[in-house]
Order: C-alpha cells, then structure tokens, then sequence
C-alpha cells in the first residue's frame, strides 16, 4: 500500500497508512453506483417502489393532458341581473363573447357598462365554481383528497 503522505513541520515528508492520516477524505458512491436516476420517462432501476412511482406518474400525465383539454375546451356563462347581457369565459378565465340585447343599449351607457361588469362577474364566478369541481374530480381519480384550503393557480 503506498500511503498518504502528510507534511512536517521541518519540511521532511513522512509516509503514513491511510488510518494514520488526520484528514480522510469521505468515501462517495459513484455515478454508477447509485440504484434509482430521474429521468423525463419516468423512475428507472429496481426497487419495489418503482412500479407504483411509474404508475403514479402515468396517471399525473394522462390527468394534466386531460385538464388543459378540458381547460381549453369549457366555457362558462355569467348573466347580469335583468339577463340583457351575456359574458362567456373559456376554461382560461379569458373573455370569449359579450351579448348585448337591445333592451340593455335602450338603458344607456352608463346602465350597459355597470350590467357588462355584473355579468362579467357572474361569468368570473361560475368559472371558478367548474374549475374547483374539476380539480376535485381530478383529484379524486388519481385517489388524492384535495387539500381542504387548496387555492386554485388561475
């Protein structure tokens, strides 16, 4: 065994073994020794766990391919008070159609304007009303509870 050598203070070298040396540097594992790698595709390696992560996985994909359909196909209406005017909303919360009848332009502007808000309001609310029934539904056929206070990302 060659050893470590460690310097003196008179300058001289000295050779000691291995359990000798103050400072041992920490043995790592190597790359190739490490069992489970992260990957795009998934969890790879062995392991009992592995089955039940990639499962768990696929199911996470396949729900959030189906939330953006569903997000990007729904549209949801609001009405104001005296149902002249109409908003739709897309799964996205973004404006898709106003539909104003002639009785609420016969009210004025200033009447049109606060009944355009109302009914953007009401649109605005029943969105979030069928996004939250989505996500529990989502939720529920992954088996995951959805967390009581959970607040939605749009």
């Amino acid at each position: 065994m060659a050893g470590i050598v460690n310097a003196v203070p008179s300058g001289s070298f000295r050779r000691v073994t291995p359990s000798q040396a103050r400072f041992k540097a920490p043995i790592l594992p190597s790359r190739s020794t490490r069992k489970l790698r992260l990957s795009v595709d998934g969890i790879k390696g062995a392991g009992p766990l592995n089955g039940l992560l990639n499962s768990f996985y696929e199911k996470m994909q396949k729900a959030t391919e189906t939330m953006k359909e569903d997000l990007e196909s729904a549209e949801y209406e609001g009405f104001s008070s005296d149902e002249t005017v109409r908003v739709v909303l897309n799964g996205a919360q973004q404006p898709k159609l106003v539909d104003v009848t002639q009785a609420a332009v016969d009210q004025g502007a200033e009447k049109l304007e606060e009944l355009v808000v109302e009914a953007s309001k009401d649109a605005y609310r029943v969105s979030k009303q069928g996004q939250e029934e989505r996500m529990k539904k989502y939720f529920k056929d992954m088996g995951l509870p959805m967390p009581p206070n959970a607040k939605l990302p749009f």
